[in-house]
């Protein structure tokens, strides 16, 4: 892994802009028909990418491991992330808001867990 997500404009068959981590990305999701891209990270911690200026709009924590897999929802309002810690967050797309934390158990807790991305 080079810990990065390149965007390319197809149009110009150029690089768009790179976004660097510092720990590898194991998956993605692109948000709708939006400019923002989901990824799930081996920090355990879901970034939120904006596709056209190349930063980072949020970055959602509550995983304890890595994040295996990210998937949005058929109506697109929501995205899931889950761990292999056991653990899937809920959150909304429009707010960048954690709505539910299931645990292994198949407990849900309402939370809301977002940082700035510097953190």
């Amino acid at each position: 892994m080079d810990q990065k997500l390149i965007i390319w404009d197809l149009a110009h068959q150029s690089i768009r802009c790179t976004c660097n981590h510092d720990e590898g990305v194991t998956s993605l999701a692109w948000l709708g028909s939006s400019r923002f891209v989901a990824l799930g990270c081996i920090d355990g911690m879901v970034r939120i990418w904006d596709s056209l200026s190349g930063e980072c709009a949020r970055a959602l924590t509550g995983h304890g491991d890595v994040v295996q897999s990210l998937a949005v929802s058929a109506d697109g309002n929501n995205i899931v992330s889950v761990s292999t810690d056991g653990s899937a967050l809920v959150f909304d797309i429009s707010m960048f808001n954690i709505l539910f934390l299931f645990n292994a158990n198949g407990k849900a807790f309402q939370q809301q867990l977002e940082k700035d991305c510097t953190n």
